[in-house]
């Protein structure tokens, strides 16, 4: 049973995780009024859209939260403000979706780390291609799905639809 509650949270929290990632960018773009730019680079370098799709995997929850509070306290308020909301907001999310549609606790929290896992595996394949000397770059990207994957799993785990006993 916890293999269907798994697929299910995988794919369900994949498709939110690249759905929020994707409407945040364009929001982003949209705001600066850089959003030709965007669609000329992904036409360009076809390679960018895994950035666009998986982007907040490659950055830890601590670093994210700092930098908000950052900007906030600084009074900065544009569009980067509105990326650093939604590199915390589309995880969540997605957690929260695996969280309910997985079967049981294993499968929503299972299906939450595949999806940070596979983000940060498409992510190290895009410095491996672009990058020159990129094992440190992997490793971080892969360290930070994990982290990722751990710390917004817990959110999965306490919206899963079975009891905490």
């Amino acid at each position: 049973m916890i293999k269907i509650g798994l697929g299910k949270a995988l794919g369900f929290s994949l498709l939110a995780f690249i759905g929020l990632n994707f409407l945040f960018i364009i929001i982003v773009y949209t705001i600066s009024g850089d959003l030709n730019l965007l669609f000329s680079a992904i036409s360009s370098e076809p390679l960018i859209i895994i950035s666009v799709f998986f982007g907040p995997i490659g950055f830890m929850p601590g670093y994210v939260i700092t930098l908000l509070t950052g900007q906030i306290y600084s009074g900065v308020f544009d569009a980067s403000l509105i990326q650093w909301i939604g590199f915390i907001v589309s995880p969540f999310v997605a957690s929260l979706v695996a969280g309910r549609t997985g079967d049981g606790k294993g499968g929503s929290f299972g299906g939450w780390m595949i999806a940070a896992l596979i983000g940060s595996a498409a992510l190290s394949v895009l410095a491996f291609i672009q990058l020159a000397d990129p094992l440190m770059t992997i490793v971080v990207l892969i360290l930070s799905g994990v982290v990722n994957g751990i710390f917004y799993g817990c959110f999965a785990l306490l919206f899963s639809k079975s009891e905490m006993y």
